[in-house]
């Protein structure tokens, strides 16, 4: 509280007092400063211990989802990843030398919950490459509630590859023709979750490539 009070202090003396926080990147944005003042403001903020970025061609924080801190989908760390990553990149957050600004975003799964194929240059989403995985028990305890007809109408039909059937009353994935759109797992949780050969999959893309 003490730092953030001193933050505002700064910003009221040098600025116009308006502050922004941004939720998905857990950015301060400060708004609004005369250009001649703004390397007094700049240094000021820099010595009492804050990390200084910038909206130019340079590279911008990241968001990523909870992860694995709430999420039973989540193929990889996606908080201790981008913790690292931008570790590294940090010198490229202060100091813009590319030719447009480069966005990560990290999403622990296929639902994408930072929305990064859309928002990003770089996208980390989690994945994994075997089979999903099924408990045949909580898989039964769901159909005895909820009924197979809700299997049928709510998870089978609804597979955009009729990758899942039923075979002698028995639900199976072919999971060659599963693309990972994570209907089925969402709607099951509790039965059907990630394969056990996990990873990430890069999407690169954005004006910078």
């Amino acid at each position: 509280t003490k730092m953030l009070r001193e933050l505002c202090d700064t910003w009221e003396n040098h600025g116009s007092g308006l502050i922004a926080l941004h939720g998905q990147s857990g950015d301060i944005m400060l708004q609004g400063i005369e250009e001649k003042k703004t390397k007094e403001c700049f240094d000021e903020i820099n010595q009492k211990g804050w990390e200084l970025g910038g909206a130019g061609a340079a590279m911008r924080t990241a968001a990523s989802c909870v992860g694995p801190a709430r999420c039973e989908q989540a193929c990889y760390d996606s908080l201790k990843v981008p913790y690292t990553v931008l570790k590294h990149f940090t010198e490229d957050i202060h100091r813009p030398r590319f030719n447009y600004k480069f966005k990560f975003k990290f999403s622990g799964c296929p639902n994408d919950c930072t929305n990064s194929i859309f928002r990003s240059d770089l996208a980390v989403i989690g994945m994994w490459r075997d089979n999903i995985q099924i408990d045949r028990k909580e898989l039964n305890a769901w159909i005895e509630k909820k009924g197979m007809d809700s299997l049928v109408n709510n998870v089978i039909n609804r597979c955009p590859t009729d990758a899942i059937l039923l075979d002698k009353g028995e639900m199976v994935i072919e999971d060659k023709n599963c693309v990972h759109c994570m209907h089925c797992l969402n709607v099951i949780p509790q039965a059907l979750s990630p394969g056990k050969e996990r990873g990430v999959s890069l999407l690169l893309g954005g004006k910078n490539t």
